[in-house]
């Protein structure tokens, strides 16, 4: 029977912080002999995952297992990336068929097919984060990788996800745009970027106040309104009907904490009769002539009431 120190002692605690896969290598290094490791194969108490690398039989074929076996099989300087990198950030993507990983150029490791392999000159070590203990490639880099795979749609969810979530900010993505310009997919993502763009918020105010104008509906831009505490500055307020029609472009509304900041904002003005009402970049460019009819009945709603 084996005692700890011993060769499966030593493997054992090596495969178990490595989610059951190891090398023929690290069996050899543990103290097992080539015919050891060999006759373990053949009886099926281990399994081959690819050319050197194994997994004890009594282990899971789970994804976390593959990408282990990928990473191993693959050398030290690769990385889980794209689709791999996404779900071990917890982004909304589904879970990969394939093991995504990255390695530098040019190096070109043979593979099995259930790998997904891309090669890049632009890895450098400060764009590698340890997740579980596995290196992946930091959440900006990973959202310009996608956007070749994804839809505008599906884009805009994952980067406004990561921002929400503060893995990244819209300026490291803005500065992966830069690196990796001309990749496919990169102008779409140039695109949604621009609409999280801090100062996007500003156009998207004018477009707001170009729109009610232009409809006859009169409001007041930048009203302040006496509350305890201190003011609060409305971005457009109806004050007869006390009701202040809010700009939210995603730069300044997105984190939790900024989330929180609005409402206790919106609660202050309540307090004195204020209605908050809040539109979004959907509500003004995509939904405009829903949108000024929002404006008009709540008005009219809140004017009534009065």
């Amino acid at each position: 029977m084996r005692i700890d120190g011993t060769p499966d002692a030593v493997l054992g605690e090596l495969a178990r912080r490595h989610g059951g896969v190891f090398t023929r290598a690290d069996a050899l290094a543990a103290g097992l002999s080539t015919v050891e490791v060999r006759r373990r194969v053949r009886t099926g108490m281990w399994l081959a995952e690819s050319r050197g690398v194994l997994r004890a039989a009594t282990t899971p074929d789970t994804i976390d297992a593959r990408e282990r076996a990928a990473l191993a099989r693959a050398g030290t300087d690769a990385v889980l990336s794209h689709f791999s990198a996404a779900r071990r950030w917890r982004l909304g993507v589904p879970d990969p068929a394939q093991t995504w990983l990255t390695v530098p150029y040019p190096r070109h490791p043979r593979l099995p097919s259930s790998v997904r392999l891309t090669r890049s000159r632009h890895v450098p070590d400060s764009a590698v984060r340890r997740v579980d203990g596995l290196p992946l490639l930091e959440p900006a880099r990973t959202i310009v990788d996608l956007a070749r795979f994804l839809d505008e749609r599906q884009l805009t969810a994952l980067a406004l996800q990561a921002m929400q979530r503060e893995l990244c900010t819209h300026d490291e993505i803005g500065a992966w745009l830069v690196r990796l310009a001309g990749r496919a997919g990169i102008a779409m993502l140039r695109a949604v970027m621009r609409e999280a763009d801090p100062g996007f918020e500003s156009i998207l105010a004018a477009e707001f106040g170009h729109l009610t104008t232009n409809a006859g509906v009169v409001l007041v831009p930048r009203f302040r309104v006496a509350v305890p505490g201190g003011d609060v500055l409305c971005d457009f307020a109806d004050p007869a009907g006390r009701i202040d029609f809010e700009v939210d472009g995603f730069a300044y509304h997105s984190t939790p904490r900024q989330v929180a900041n609005d409402r206790a904002r919106d609660r202050r003005l309540s307090r004195v009769g204020w209605l908050t009402v809040r539109y979004g970049t959907n509500d003004i460019r995509r939904r405009p002539t829903d949108t000024l009819a929002d404006v008009v009945r709540q008005i009219a709603q809140r004017r009534g009431a009065a």
